[in-house]
């Protein structure tokens, strides 16, 4: 990105942010213990947002080279578009360190072939009329952003995933069990297969079904369940919703509103967290922050546009893509530990429900705490051990409520779902409907 373009740009926009983006990636997959896709990809784009008489446009292009023509194209539009109401990112520097890896810029099709064939054969090891299914995928990136307040950064990064399960289709009685996880560096082998084989276990389990009746229990959920059960507080700590006024937590700064062990961080800077980074979408340096501090209200997701509507400083959390606008959202989801085992989990769960995967959830109402789904996963808890799986059950509980007098314990332990960090939590009196 030459000081020619942006010279250029100056003479026609009053003002302007520039993100450009380009990546290479190679994705492998295996379903019904075959492999079926090998697809490997290369995207490059650049946007441009433009201000002209107090007004601000956008355009962009999936070619990197037009950032001229796209600048114009956003001065062009940016009479009819939303007014300019804050300031592009001025010109700062982020002082800590991500780490990259250069492992994840050429990964060998053999070798991620031959992992899924490994996959497929512990999975089969386990139940060898299991079908397997599989999926690994990474690459790297490169990101750079220059505003007409001074901001140019750059930032490179690299990403690996993995998903490894198995499923059983019998007539009336369907069953999947899975795995997953995403990194910012290539993930070993041993972990992959291991998480194979506890898929595998679990589906040697999940083959019986184990009647329930409709009731309250007290619920061991995994850290798969929970990132369902906090979707609420995402949700509410948005600032998209906190402007628009639709958030229960618009006046709630500085309130105790959850369980003093409810802690909730949001980590841009942790080591293996697949959304960390030293840069939001719009240029502004990022920062570790706790949103909720032992129960207590601490602070919002912002981009740049919603903290100057909601009146408060930027958080470095816009996200974003060539062809979107930024939006808030967090970059690694942290989760504070409780001071219980596994094992103290499974005894204080003793006669009830361990959940591990919901379905459906993305239908509830978060922004008043709901969440409600059906148990896709869940397993019935006698003498510390699962005992096959409940079907046709489903839960309905508001988080809100429960995250601040339902709570028994949270484990030391944590596991990454997606880009969030968290525990396994206990709660009590979670009402199951089944039929």
């Amino acid at each position: 990105m030459s000081e020619k373009i942006t010279e250029s740009i100056k003479s026609f926009a009053d003002a302007f942010e520039m993100f450009r983006s380009e990546g290479r990636s190679l994705s492998v997959a295996f379903e019904n213990d075959r492999l079926t896709e090998i697809r490997q990809g290369e995207s490059s784009g650049v946007s441009v947002r433009a201000v002209k008489s107090g007004n601000i446009g956008f355009s962009y292009s999936s070619k990197a080279d037009e950032a001229e023509h796209v600048a114009k194209s956003a001065a062009r539009v940016a009479p009819f578009g939303k007014p300019y109401s804050f300031q592009f990112a001025a010109g700062q520097k982020a002082t800590e360190k991500l780490p990259y890896d250069e492992n994840c810029e050429n990964l060998p099709v053999e070798q991620l072939v031959e992992l899924g064939n490994k996959v497929k054969d512990v999975i089969k090891s386990v139940d060898k009329e299991a079908m397997a299914e599989c999926s690994f995928s990474g690459g790297v990136s490169r990101t750079r952003i220059v505003t007409s307040a001074g901001q140019d950064c750059e930032e490179r990064g690299s990403s690996f995933n993995y998903f490894v399960g198995a499923k059983l289709s019998q007539e009336g009685n369907f069953v999947q069990t899975y795995r997953y996880r995403s990194s910012n560096a290539r993930i070993a082998d041993k972990e992959i297969l291991d998480a194979a084989k506890i898929a595998g276990e679990d589906l040697v389990i999940a083959r019986n079904v184990a009647p329930l009746a409709e009731g309250k229990y007290r619920v061991l959920f995994t850290p798969s369940a929970v990132s369902d059960l906090i979707l609420p507080l995402g949700t509410s700590l948005n600032g998209l919703n906190i402007e628009k006024k639709t958030s229960r937590f618009v006046t709630a700064m500085g309130e105790k509103l959850f369980d003093e062990r409810v802690t909730l961080t949001d980590d841009p800077f942790l080591p293996e967290g697949p959304g960390s980074s030293l840069y939001d979408g719009e240029g502004v340096v990022t920062r570790r922050r706790n949103l909720i501090d032992k129960g207590v209200i601490k602070g919002f997701t912002h981009s740049l546009s919603t903290a100057k509507a909601c009146g408060h400083d930027a958080t470095g959390n816009a996200s974003r893509g060539v062809s979107s606008i930024p939006q808030p959202a967090m970059h690694n989801i942290v989760m504070g530990a409780g001071d219980k085992s596994h094992a103290d989990l499974l005894k204080l769960a003793e006669g009830g429900l361990l959940v591990d995967q919901l379905l459906g959830t993305f239908t509830s109402n978060f922004l008043a705490g709901q969440v409600s789904g059906n148990i896709s996963l869940g397993f019935p808890l006698k003498n510390g051990k699962r005992t096959g799986r409940v079907k046709n059950c489903a839960l309905n509980l508001n988080m809100f409520e429960v995250f601040k007098t339902g709570i028994v314990p949270i484990s030391k332990h944590r596991q990454w779902q997606g880009n969030m960090l968290l525990p396994w939590v206990v709660l009590e009196a979670v009402p199951i409907s089944a039929r």
